[in-house]
């Protein structure tokens, strides 16, 4: 750190520049770790969800028959799920065994290929389908159920992982906007920085009218430096800015008056300053012998300068 530094900002960018890089970082870093862990919820969510779909797949075709054996899905439902209910083991068994207990009945007494006959297998039949109906109805039921409650299940799950992934997305975006505010104010900071540059050139401790420490004239501390006249000793006077003030100020250059009056200019860390007093007292002096001097008190600064602040 040296007195040059107070001039620029260099430092305050830096410190910027590092301050955003860890921002950055750390945000880079969070976000991997979001990432990471919306991946495992889809793939948790997803993993619970396997059973579910598989039990609705599986419910899926005991409702879509009940609904044939209702006659909600019209006469190809119907047809379909009485050629179901035919072809079912059980129905063909009791149908078998109480056909044959009809006719071995039939030809017992007599009655063999009779009226009798016939209707009592009709009836029978007529009472077997029924009572296989019925049943059957009752079968198929739970895979209402099942259906109903794996769709319940399916449903709950995507609305948690849905929940689930927007916290996680919130969170992300919350950071997000932390880190730009965080490098909002980083940069603002260092913009901030040239007005206090400004600030410290005129705290750094001269004084005009004692000379103690002397006013930072070094060339190295100014910029949009341009001549705008001479004192009455030939010393050229410039217009210039010091750097990160916008102010123009009036004066003379340090490296310029070490050649004519080496005393007057000091060295301050790696910057030269000026006593004003020193290096214009010779123009002061020539210009009390000037025709057009008018007597003053002033010192010799401000009489050396006083034609160009008009």
């Amino acid at each position: 750190m040296s007195l040059f530094d107070i001039f620029d900002t260099n430092a305050q960018q830096n410190a910027a520049n590092a301050q955003i890089a860890g921002i950055n970082a750390g945000y880079g870093q969070l976000s991997q770790l979001y990432g990471q862990g919306q991946n495992a919820l889809t793939t948790n969510f997803t993993a619970g969800l396997a059973p579910f779909l598989q039990n609705y797949s599986g419910s899926q075709a005991g409702t879509t028959q009940l609904g044939n054996v209702l006659g909600l899905n019209g006469p190809n439902g119907s047809q379909t799920a009485l050629q179901t209910l035919q072809n079912t083991p059980g129905y063909q068994f009791q149908q078998q065994q109480g056909n044959n207990a009809i006719n071995a009945a039939a030809a017992a007494n007599g009655t063999l290929n009779s009226g009798n006959q016939a209707l009592a297998l009709s009836q029978f039949n007529q009472g077997l389908a029924g009572t296989t109906y019925n049943n059957y109805v009752s079968q198929l039921q739970p895979y209402l159920g099942y259906s109903t409650n794996s769709a319940g299940g399916v449903g709950n799950l995507y609305s948690g992982l849905g929940t689930a992934l927007n916290n996680s997305f919130m969170g992300q975006g919350n950071a997000a906007y932390g880190a730009q505010t965080s490098i909002g104010n980083a940069n603002a900071n260092a913009d901030l920085a040239a007005l206090n540059a400004s600030a410290n050139i005129w705290n750094a401790g001269m004084n005009l009218g004692s000379g103690l420490l002397g006013f930072v004239s070094d060339r190295r501390a100014k910029e949009d430096i341009k001549k705008i006249g001479e004192l009455h000793d030939g010393q050229a006077v410039y217009r210039y800015r010091y750097k990160g003030d916008p102010r123009h100020q009036i004066g003379l250059l340090a490296q310029e008056v070490e050649k004519r009056t080496p005393e007057a200019v000091h060295q301050n860390g790696t910057l030269k300053t000026v006593d004003y007093r020193k290096a214009t007292d010779r123009a002061a002096a020539l210009r009390k012998f000037s025709p057009s001097s008018v007597p003053s008190r002033r010192n010799g600064y401000a009489e050396g300068l006083e034609r160009f602040a008009a």
